[in-house]
């Protein structure tokens, strides 16, 4: 079971790293375009294996922590208290891999909504989005149990995810700028993701920063994204409401 974790690791860190560089193919390419499409799709692809690789590891550690991180379990260190926190970690990025399956599949099915309105009510993407808002509300309660800032962030992120999400799948029939809002908040969201992932990564494994240095790592993606997609979505409507005066 260790060697099929670290099997699991190393295709985790490959896919994310593609990933993090083919983001900004169809970030970039003209909307529509084939370039645009077909990296997109290349994109969700490496991100379905990076979530699911993220969601299986972290169930793995949840049911043996001690024995998947026994790095951690140093001379006279509790061995309940070590599991304890392997676990909140485990559950942590459990959730953050979840949020990241989650918004590249709503981004995704939402194109397809003209031509099958009932995609997004398949069983599973909609178990996948109860169990982030569950998994949500559980990691909440465990940022504000162990006063972890860092929980309850990205606590709130899942949680509004998933409602958002939800209520966009049960609200009334969505216009195509609410659809392409959709598209394109979603796909930035599974970015901030897999950038939070790999930059607390980066912070406390490579460049060994202390706690308020980690917690900007992992906060400042979120925060940058958020500020990008907004300006994204603007500037993407202002490109639209500028197409009938160059005609």
């Amino acid at each position: 079971m260790l060697y099929l974790h670290q099997l699991l690791l190393v295709g985790h860190i490959i896919a994310g790293s593609i990933a993090l560089l083919l983001f900004w193919a169809p970030m970039l390419a003209t909307k529509g375009s084939p370039l645009h499409r077909q990296s997109g799709r290349y994109y969700a692809h490496l991100l379905y294996g990076v979530s699911l690789s993220g969601v299986l590891m972290s169930a793995m550690v949840l049911v043996a922590p001690l024995y998947f991180k026994a790095k951690y379990l140093s001379e006279g260190a509790d061995p309940a208290v070590v599991a304890d926190n392997v676990r909140a970690m485990a559950t942590f990025l459990g959730v953050l891999s979840l949020l990241s399956w989650a918004s590249i599949r709503q981004g995704m099915l939402v194109l397809q909504l003209g031509r099958n309105s009932a995609v997004l009510k398949s069983p599973l993407h909609l178990g996948t989005l109860v169990v982030l808002l569950g998994s949500g509300l559980y990691l909440l309660w465990l940022g504000q149990s162990k006063a972890q800032p860092l929980y309850l962030v990205f606590a709130i992120v899942a949680v509004l995810n998933a409602t958002g999400s939800l209520r966009f799948i049960f609200g009334a029939e969505p216009c195509r700028n609410a659809v392409l809002r959709q598209h394109i908040g979603n796909m930035l969201g599974s970015a901030i993701a897999i950038y939070t992932a790999f930059a607390a990564f980066g912070g406390r494994g490579v460049l060994q920063l202390n706690a308020t240095g980690q917690f900007i790592s992992w906060v400042a993606p979120s925060v940058i994204g958020i500020v990008f997609t907004l300006w994204y979505n603007r500037r993407y409507q202002l490109q639209k409401s500028s197409l009938p005066q160059a005609r």
